[in-house]
């Protein structure tokens, strides 16, 4: 698999042999370093990377170049490619025109002229890992949806076969895994061997028989350069086939993938179990005339069989949810990762002394959605305001679930009026919004408290709570406010 590239952007060619120099020390394992002294270069260099399938997580680029400067070159990359990431290096650039980079480029940072070695591969570093921890969350985004349509189609009309169709269909459009190939064995009628009942994807030499005395447990082992999985299908106990699954793009996420499969498997031995159940079922009708007493236990079956099987959906989505950094409702960051975050951003702020805002945000009486419309209506609500919360601020910014209804939203290279101003777009935004869900048209408002970290601040936890302190202001004052903590706090 081709590795993903770095781009580093300027005319001067002592600098970019610097960057490559550093950026090849550290990261040259993982990483393709390539070089443009123009913006014109870097477009056309561009163009042939993605030709050639190459990933570009982040592009650094010089800010005063001939012809096009850096910042106009980061909006057109930014255009073609919305998810690479950039970092901007200056030695002229005012605070005005890096402020307008952040906003038009989605700017992720920007380094001064001459930078420091160590604080410049910790800032490539953070742009890296905050690049792959989006691409998880898509990813990981992509296999929930796929683990959803294998439960669906328990509740599809077609034969079994057509439904393993479309779950291995939908298992290889993921992105990840459309290199691979996979197959489906179920047990013949005496119950001695696996045969195949269908495969996909360049499978070629799959087995057509398979003893389930050799595969009684899970196999994962690396054969001939592929990645080769295979994971028996059993449902409370009782075997009923096996899936077989064999990648050779990329060797270094089989383990990882053992993980997905495996709840891929489980979801699919459900799914099975039940068609059987229902074929059983179907078989028995036409034999016998049942009493109305007879049909109606048949259909509570039915409905224990699907309560079973809503069941292996939310165990499922619980061994998914292994994303340790990440609040497993709002796809935003967590209390704990959010935490670590900020206080990595303080130690920076404080060390070039640049302006940080930490804003605390909590739903006004959020406790009467619940109690009128029902939990899951608040579920939505609080998804809902994490897409407004992310719609509404900067891409550098760090957006946070503390719990329940509080959020927060750490803000670099922002003053307390930068601050203020997001807070309004905020508050403005979730009080004209209409969350439809159930049939319920609703509108929520919030509240919000905004503290600037100080130097004297050794940790976020400081800011945090002044920022709670001029939340509970904005609450005491009638809610649906901003407020911005005082020097007394």
């Amino acid at each position: 698999m081709t590795k993903p590239v770095i781009i580093c952007v300027d005319d001067e060619k002592m600098v970019l042999t610097s960057l490559k120099s550093q950026l090849q020390h550290h990261l040259s394992t993982q990483y393709q370093i390539e070089l443009a002294e123009s913006a014109e270069e870097t477009l056309e260099l561009i163009d042939e990377l993605v030709h050639d399938g190459h990933d570009i997580p982040l592009i650094i680029a010089d800010y005063v170049m001939p012809g096009m400067y850096g910042d106009e070159l980061l909006v057109k990359v930014k255009e073609r490619l919305p998810e690479t990431l950039s970092i901007m290096l200056t030695g002229q650039a005012t605070a005005d025109a890096v402020g307008e980079a952040v906003n038009r480029a989605g700017l992720f940072r920007y380094i001064s002229k001459p930078w420091h070695e160590s604080d410049f591969l910790l800032t490539v570093r953070g742009a890296l890992d905050s690049y792959a921890q989006k691409q998880e969350i898509q990813r990981r985004g992509r296999f929930r949806q796929v683990l959803a349509n294998v439960i669906s189609l328990a509740l599809q009309t077609g034969t079994l076969k057509q439904q393993l169709e479309a779950a291995l269909t939908s298992l290889l459009g993921i992105p990840d895994l459309d290199h691979g190939s996979a197959a489906v064995y179920l047990l013949d009628p005496s119950g001695a061997h696996l045969d195949l009942e269908i495969a996909q994807g360049p499978h070629g030499d799959f087995d057509t028989t398979i003893s389930v005395a050799d595969n009684a447990t899970s196999i994962l082992e690396h054969v001939d350069d592929v990645c080769h999985f295979f994971q028996p299908l059993t449902y409370q106990g009782q075997t009923m086939g096996a899936l077989e699954f064999r990648h050779s793009d990329d060797l270094s996420k089989c383990n990882e993938l053992s993980e997905l499969l495996t709840s891929f498997a489980e979801a699919l031995a459900g799914v099975i179990q039940l068609k059987q159940y229902h074929d059983t079922l179907e078989r028995h009708n036409a034999e016998l005339e049942e009493t109305v007493e007879r049909r109606t236990q048949d259909l509570r079956d039915a409905l224990e069989q699907q309560a079973k099987l809503n069941n292996i959906l939310l165990e499922a989505n619980r061994k998914l949810d292994f994303y340790a950094s990440m609040d497993g409702l709002t796809s935003l960051y967590n209390r704990r990762f959010f935490l670590k975050l900020a206080n990595s951003e303080v130690e920076r702020a404080k060390r070039y002394s640049h302006p940080t805002t930490f804003m605390m945000l909590d739903l006004d009486f959020f406790k009467n959605i619940n109690d009128d419309y029902g939990h899951l209506t608040g579920d939505h609500v609080l998804e809902r305001v994490a897409r407004l919360l992310e719609a509404e601020s900067r891409e550098a910014d760090i957006i946070g679930r503390l719990g329940g209804e509080e959020f927060a939203i750490l803000s670099t290279e922002s003053t307390l009026q930068q601050a203020n101003q997001l807070a309004e777009r905020i508050r403005a935004r979730v009080k004209n919004e209409i969350i439809e869900f159930d049939g319920h048209q609703i509108r929520v408002t919030i509240s919000i408290g905004i503290s600037e970290v100080r130097e004297s601040d050794e940790l976020i936890e400081q800011a945090m709570n002044r920022a709670d302190k001029a939340l509970y202001q904005s609450k005491g004052t009638g809610r649906n406010l901003v407020s911005i903590a005082t020097l007394d706090n």
